[in-house]
């Protein structure tokens, strides 16, 4: 699926092999919530358990490597052992079924009902088509320590989806598109995007026509550009979303232009057309390029020329990026720049000396 610009005990249930499959309860656990846990082993079929649990259930990965495509249509966790809990794309893709081929884990609503309370984590998802964990029409996905590396298009992400919180993951060589995505929200209602790394990807964090995400903590480094907030001209559009003491270096990898997305290019944090957008306190250095939209944090018009308004650049750091450390090619006169350490800017006057 391409969506672009314009666009963490109870009873044990082991499964024994494919054909053999023996849940089982028990007493509740403490807090009265009745969860069961349903172990998977290398080899066996993590859809099986998935289909087989009763929502609030955990789907436990030994290490190991295992087959993609699995689809989550529940409340379930679904937890391996880290970074050797492997899935990549196997016999069957389940996501397929949903209309979203190419998917390492998916899951899938729909307007009328969202998935809630879905929880990924300590996992592996590599070399899918599409994107490693996808999530559309759901509230509050956690994806944590995730580590989504050489998928197709995207490594995480969330569509249409409100409270998700993307925790401590790694998001590496996601080359299409971008390590992390938000989008396709008009309220997020306070999505988290925080302390994940995202490297060698065409864009370490997307937030595309979406409102009120909260990104913290980040490194974005080694990407084509960093951070890109952007309004896609839909009804909407894109604003009030703070990013904050993010590490934004070096995204100075070239990316040629990609449908609808533009050549992308040494370039830290980049603001297509959003309002009301808060970026402070942020390490922003070395984003060297030399496209028009090139270098530290940058304020450019939407694709079709509607400006940027109303966003505040503050107290952040931005030294060594070119051609500007600062941009303001807003099209507006309600940005507002205060307290920047930089050195550079277009046009002048925006850096705090």
């Amino acid at each position: 699926m391409r969506r672009t610009f314009v666009a963490s005990l109870s009873t044990v249930t082991v499964l024994a092999g494919l054909a053999s499959f023996a849940p089982s309860s028990q007493a509740a656990p403490a807090g009265g919530k009745h969860h069961r846990v349903h172990v998977v082993r290398p080899g066996h079929s993590i859809q099986r358990a998935v289909d087989h649990a009763r929502p609030g259930d955990v789907i436990k990965l030994k290490a190991g490597h295992y087959d993609g495509g699995v689809l989550v249509r529940k409340r379930l966790t679904i937890r391996g052992a880290g970074n050797r809990t492997v899935l990549s794309p196997g016999r069957k893709d389940n996501c397929k079924k949903a209309g979203v081929p190419g998917m390492g884990i998916c899951v899938v609503g729909s307007p009328r009902h969202l998935v809630r309370g879905v929880t990924i984590k300590d996992l592996t998802v590599e070399r899918f088509k599409e994107t490693g964990i996808f999530g559309i029409y759901t509230d509050r996905l956690t994806v944590k320590r995730v580590l989504a590396k050489r998928n197709g298009e995207y490594g995480i992400t969330e569509f249409h989806s409100t409270r998700g919180r993307f925790v401590d993951n790694w998001a590496i060589d996601n080359r299409i598109e971008a390590g992390l995505y938000v989008g396709d929200i008009e309220n997020a209602r306070g999505t988290v995007v925080a302390n994940n790394h995202a490297s060698g990807n065409a864009i370490g964090l997307l937030v595309r026509h979406a409102r009120h995400v909260k990104a913290w903590g980040n490194e974005l480094v080694g990407n084509c550009t960093g951070v890109i907030l952007v309004d896609d001209d839909q009804k909407g559009g894109q604003g009030n979303t703070t990013v904050r003491k993010n590490k934004v270096s070096r995204n100075n990898r070239s990316c040629a232009q990609h449908e609808e997305v533009p050549p992308l290019g040494g370039t830290g944090i980049l603001v297509f057309g959003g309002d009301h957008n808060t970026i402070e306190k942020n390490a922003v250095t070395g984003n060297r390029g030399n496209l028009p939209y090139s270098g530290g944090i940058v304020l450019f018009p939407s694709p079709k020329g509607h400006p940027a308004r109303f966003n505040l650049i503050k107290f952040n750091l931005v030294r060594g990026n070119a051609p500007f450390d600062l941009v303001d090619n807003s099209g507006s006169r309600t940005n507002r720049f205060r307290g920047n350490n930089c050195a550079t800017s277009k046009p002048d006057g925006l850096c705090h000396h």
